[in-house]
């Protein structure tokens, strides 16, 4: 679900402004929905923040699919 064993590598950043966020456990849902996504290396998003910040590979998903 995390990926925390996925090789990290460098890739293209996004970050995605959120809004209705109503806890921590929201956060870690929508990181481990993004992590599915093949091409998507990482994600880390913030409650507090209310963003997600993204790292892709570019060649194997597309910004659209992401936001």
């Amino acid at each position: 679900m995390f990926n925390i064993f996925k090789k990290k590598s460098a890739g293209q950043k996004v970050v995605i402004q959120l809004s209705g966020l109503h806890c921590t456990s929201c956060s870690l849902s929508i990181d481990g929905e993004l992590e599915e996504l093949k091409g998507v290396i990482s994600s880390n998003t913030s409650y507090a923040r209310q963003q997600s910040t993204v790292i892709y590979d570019p060649k194997l998903v597309d910004q659209a699919a992401i936001n």
